[in-house]
């Protein structure tokens, strides 16, 4: 393109069938198996030209196709599918840090998929493994969860959480529980200690200096009653926000604070055992600060629901009994014009939710023409392009 614009060339594209004995385009073939048989790999880097590349291949106007296509088509899908789920608005309470880049998501990958049994796959893995997504995003059962999901179970009005009786019980509220911070605070202390002695111990990085004094300086291993108390007052209604300053606080939620993956980063060299360490230590650190919030939180919520005659059973069977309720009402839907029933199911489409659910994600442009079809071997004979 840069030759056609500078020469003023005039260019015709024809097509020619492949495999019709057309000169130029066996030559193009035979070009094509040379490189694809050579030993020597051709890298090209569109980087080091510029003004002067001969062609390079453009998705949709949003970046250069410079790699094995397999490859590098993972970076635009893989980024969709990340935006889409960070602008989910469950996990609004960590908006700053999904902002501010204070989560580190290779490692958090890591840690929920980790495996910490012989086997591939079991039901306590898939227990395990479910507890920690239903946390990472903010949708464990909690009081504003299960009244939404039943609401004919639970009274009436929002449920205050059972340890503190103040604020209402959901997941952003479980590190800002008053009740927790003594308990935290006696934690992070233990931990703090732990990872110091790991490092002087373990490390493999030739940095070796300033280990206690960063340790101990970050707000990592710290708690601030202030800056918690501050936190619960919401944003807006029904709206809290985790605080920056407490990155501990996402180790609740099964997510790895940069705060404490910097330390693995730069004491340890080698990424085996930076990651062999990391998971060791954070899955101590978790189980314990599992056990002196979420834990004590669950027992005092099932007494509280044992007070109310609330069962396993009766949400069991929830649906069952209320399914009477709802068939009438879907009769009575069927009576409405068929106008109105349009213009209801037209609120639904396959990018966009109601905002009226739960959880929503805003609508998202999507180019069906500008698609790859990256699972096939042949991508430049897969359609048009």
């Amino acid at each position: 393109m840069w030759l056609i614009s500078q020469h003023y060339l005039t260019v015709q594209l024809r097509k020619v069938k492949g495999h019709s004995n057309d000169k130029a385009n066996d030559q193009a073939d035979a070009l094509a198996k040379r490189g694809r048989y050579s030993l020597d790999p051709i890298i090209i880097n569109h980087k080091f030209f510029h003004r002067s590349s001969l062609a390079l291949f453009n998705y949709n106007h949003i970046n250069v196709i410079d790699r094995n296509l397999r490859k590098w088509s993972n970076i635009p899908i893989q980024s969709r599918i990340f935006n889409m789920a960070m602008n989910n608005s469950s996990l609004s309470p960590i908006n700053y840090q999904i902002t501010y880049g204070d989560i580190d998501w290779v490692y958090t990958k890591q840690w929920i998929n980790f495996n910490p049994f012989d086997m591939p796959t079991s039901s306590k893995l898939s227990s395990i493994q479910s507890n920690k997504l239903k946390k990472s995003t903010f949708t464990y059962p909690t009081g504003n969860i299960l009244k939404r999901n039943y609401p004919n179970l639970y009274p009436l009005g929002r449920i205050n959480c059972t340890e503190c009786s103040i604020d209402e019980d959901t997941n952003a509220h479980i590190g800002l529980c008053p009740s927790h911070h003594q308990s935290i605070t006696s934690l992070l202390t233990k931990f703090k200690k732990k990872l110091i002695n790991l490092l002087r111990k373990e490390r493999t990085s030739n940095i070796s200096f300033d280990i206690e004094s960063r340790i101990n300086n970050s707000n990592m291993f710290k708690v601030f009653p202030d800056v918690l108390d501050a936190a619960r007052l919401p944003d807006s209604p029904d709206q809290i926000r985790i605080p920056r300053e407490q990155p501990w606080i996402l180790l609740l939620h099964h997510l790895i604070p940069r705060d404490l993956a910097v330390f693995f980063d730069n004491y340890f060299s080698n990424a085996v055992e930076r990651s062999r360490f990391l998971i060791q230590y954070v899955t101590d650190f978790i189980s314990e600060l599992t056990t002196i919030t979420w834990s004590s939180r669950s027992r005092s919520f099932k007494k509280w629901e044992k007070s109310l005659d609330i069962t396993l059973k009766k949400k069991k069977h929830y649906r069952k009994h209320t399914i009477t309720a709802s068939g009438q009402a879907s009769s009575s839907a069927a009576t409405l014009p068929s106008t109105v029933a349009h213009k209801r199911r037209s609120q639904y489409t396959r990018y966009y939710h109601n905002k009226v659910l739960p959880y929503f994600k805003q609508k998202v442009n999507f180019d069906v023409f500008a698609c790859i079809r990256w699972m096939t071997c042949n991508f430049l004979h897969s359609g048009s392009w």
